[in-house]
């Protein structure tokens, strides 16, 4: 009889742990902050009192209580000295996820020749890039370099709205607390729901007004844009972030079935995409120049865009393998069109939901989602406030 193999969390986070790093049992999560931490003489701030909670929920909410936790149950600073760079690739693993991203923020220093990201993300010869890598398996191309930079300033915007959110309090209290022990899956209410959405949408639009061509085009296309996007963009994310890989939220429903997880969330794990090959995706979903609507004009500002991020994501898996770059090219672009179909199927769940009055859908997710273009009784108006500000 075979005996169960018993794999110990994380000691830093109560995570799904990876091995031995640093000294430590821990996941490829803690590993690799306490590693840039080291390697880039980082230095943070607690916003609190210095004793917050570092668990797999809110491990990148405060980077100074998660690397005094790191230090404290033992990881070694000396231990990093000795990596070779086959173990240290500058690829950010898919197992890293979202807190893999919290190297930059309003508390961290920056790494050298980098800055905020420009405005004109796209094909902007002028624009920072990450410059004091020399070898030529680290060298990032520019498109790629901003992309990053702006997810890591969305997923702070979303940790650090999610850590101090009552919703995410109630639903981390209802399962059970102990680091490492299996968290529960509670379904939303949909009042959570809606939050939850309408908080990953606002933040989508902030994401958007730093992508080229995207700050110059008119209201009326940048809406077209946006709306386009924003279904997929809620299947995305989870997707992509969440570590249970046979849950999706798609709204009125807690999980997607087995074919959808088959052709979407499971693919992802699969190909253990890179933070880099998820950027990309993104940005590709976003700028479609076929959205229905769009001025013509536009269209071809849009499809150069694209043309860059299908060109730099390609450049990108080409430096980590070439021999099989083409073949994973491909297999990260046929993602799209389950995308699409899952996009369907939320937008039939949300249009159900509100039609036979089973439950209240937020004005805004109804502006994103449901209401017609072409309904001049609609205009999304709380969208297009957002849009203004700065």
């Amino acid at each position: 009889m075979n005996a169960e193999i018993v794999i110990e969390p994380c000691a830093v986070c109560g995570d799904k742990s990876t091995g031995t790093h640093y000294g430590v049992i821990s996941c490829n999560g803690c590993k690799g902050f306490f590693r840039r931490t080291i390697l880039r003489n980082q230095t943070f701030t607690c916003r609190f009192n210095e004793n917050c909670t570092i668990d797999k929920n809110f491990r990148c909410a405060c980077r100074f209580c998660r690397f005094k936790k790191c230090l404290d149950v033992g990881m070694k600073r000396e231990a990093i000295q000795f990596e070779r760079d086959i173990n240290s690739s500058p690829s950010i693993k898919r197992s890293d996820s979202l807190d893999n991203m919290d190297n930059s923020g309003p508390n961290s220093n920056k790494m050298n020749g980098s800055e905020t990201p420009s405005p004109s993300l796209i094909g902007n010869p002028d624009s920072s890039i990450v410059n004091n890598m020399q070898t030529p398996r680290k060298i990032k191309n520019e498109v790629i370099d901003l992309l990053m930079e702006l997810e890591i300033k969305n997923n702070n915007a979303l940790c650090m709205h999610y850590r101090s959110s009552i919703i995410t309090s109630n639903l981390i209290n209802n399962g059970n607390g102990s680091a490492g022990a299996p968290v529960d899956v509670l379904q939303c209410t949909t009042e959570e729901l809606n939050e939850i959405s309408r908080t990953t949408l606002l933040v989508m639009v902030d994401w958007a007004k730093n992508v080229s061509p995207f700050p110059e085009l008119p209201m009326e296309d940048k809406i077209i844009l946006l709306k386009n996007y924003a279904p997929q963009h809620l299947i995305l994310m989870p997707a992509f972030r969440n570590p249970d890989s046979t849950r999706v939220c798609l709204f009125n429903n807690p999980s997607i079935s087995e074919e959808e997880n088959d052709e979407i969330v499971w693919p992802m794990r699969q190909l253990r995409m890179k933070e880099e090959e998820f950027v990309c995706l993104k940005a590709l979903a976003f700028l479609h120049p076929e959205a229905k609507g769009l001025k013509h004009e536009n269209q071809k500002k849009v499809r150069e865009a694209r043309n860059s991020v299908l060109k730099a994501l390609f450049a990108f898996i080409s430096s980590q393998n070439p021999t099989e770059a083409p073949t994973r090219y491909g297999n990260i672009l046929l993602l799209a069109p389950a995308l699409k179909a899952l996009t369907q199927l939320l937008i039939e769940n949300m249009t159900l939901t509100k039609f036979f009055g089973l439950a209240e859908v937020d004005s805004l997710l109804s502006e994103f989602i449901l209401d017609d273009l072409n309904d001049q009784s609609k205009t999304p108006v709380a969208l297009q406030q957002h849009l203004q500000k700065p």
